[in-house]
This record gives structure tokens, sequence and C-alpha cells, in this order.
């Protein structure tokens, strides 16, 4: 196996940091810390914080995407069977499994520094856009086959979900419970989306 390129590692160490601690208490000597890299690599690859955070951020959305796809993109199964599944994977992903609830890199991120960094704040929303617009796909492919009602709204619903998840996920990062993230998997599947 190869080994990472010293971008590679510091964007890895900075993700787990970050999504850990956040934006403000992640240090750049903390990150070489841990990266075990000198101070001028760091500057070499990135000559702000900022551009190395929004780095992480784009990391954090591959992954995610990538989630998406997996979940989404299964000619076998019906849309809403997709979606749930794909609600299951995040609760899994982002529920206790036995350690402390970090919560969504994005949704950290917007509340601690979207509103002083318009740089981040763009590239937070284009990824918040994707997401709800993978959603509302399947959502529309859902209405199509007769899963929810025509007069649905596909882009609102996927509007709401995003939305609800968010708030499913700071709410569980404070009250470090998974209840919140059942109770919004409960109600979009159980009363929301009910066919």
């Amino acid at each position: 196996m190869a080994s990472r390129t010293t971008r590679e590692n510091l964007i890895e160490v900075g993700l787990e940091l970050v999504r850990s601690a956040g934006y403000s208490a992640t240090g750049i000597n903390q990150i070489l810390e841990v990266a075990k890299i000198p101070k001028g690599s760091f500057y070499h690859h990135f000559s702000t914080k900022d551009e190395f955070v929004m780095e992480v951020i784009r990391r954090y959305a591959t992954g995610e995407l990538d989630r998406l796809e997996r979940n989404l993109d299964d000619s076998t199964r019906s849309p809403m069977k997709k979606l749930r599944r794909y609600f299951k994977d995040l609760m899994a992903t982002y529920g206790r499994r036995g350690g402390p609830i970090a919560g969504c890199l994005l949704g950290n991120l917007s509340l601690e520094i979207g509103g002083q960094n318009a740089e981040i704040r763009s590239l937070l929303s284009t990824i918040f856009d994707a997401w709800q617009n993978a959603l509302a796909k399947t959502l529309r492919d859902a209405i199509a086959a007769g899963e929810l009602p025509k007069t649905a709204k596909a882009d609102d619903l996927a509007a709401l979900l995003v939305n609800g998840w968010e708030g499913a996920q700071v709410r569980a990062k404070a009250d470090q419970s998974d209840k919140p993230l059942e109770l919004f998997f409960d109600n979009t599947f159980n009363v929301l989306l009910k066919g």
C-alpha cells in the first residue's frame, strides 16, 4: 500500500481534528504535531488555515457524496427504500456507536464560522445544495413511481430533509444521544413521506 502524500496526510488529520474539535479549537501546530510534519510543509501546500479548512470540507463532502451515490444509485430498490437506507446509513455513521457524537462537519462549521467567512460559507452552501439536489431527484423518482403523491414538491421536501437532519444532528450533539436522529427518521418516513 502506497504511503499518503504530505498534503493528503494533512487533510486527513485536519478532517479528524476539525470534525471532533471544531475550527477554532484546531490549531495549525496541533495538526502538524498529529501529522508529524514540519511547519514549512504545511505552508508549502496551503497558504492559510482557511484555505486548508476548505480542502478539509471538500474531502468531507466527497465522502458524503459517495455515501449518497452508494445508497441512492441502486436500481434494484424502490426510491423510498433507497432513501430509508441512506438515512439509516447516516444514523449508523453519525450516531453514538459507543462514542461521543461529533455531528456533521458541514453543520458544525456553518454554525461556527459560516457567518464570518464568505468563501467558506459559499462552499458550504454549494455542498448543501448538491446534497439537497440528490435527495430531490430521488423524491421525484418516488413521485413518478407512485410512492409519494403527485402533488408532493420534491425540492421542498428535499430542503426539509436536509434542514431537519442537520437540526437533529445539532440536537444529538448537544444531548449526546441518538434520540433526535431516531425522531427525525421516524417522523420522516412514518409521517412526512408516508405515501
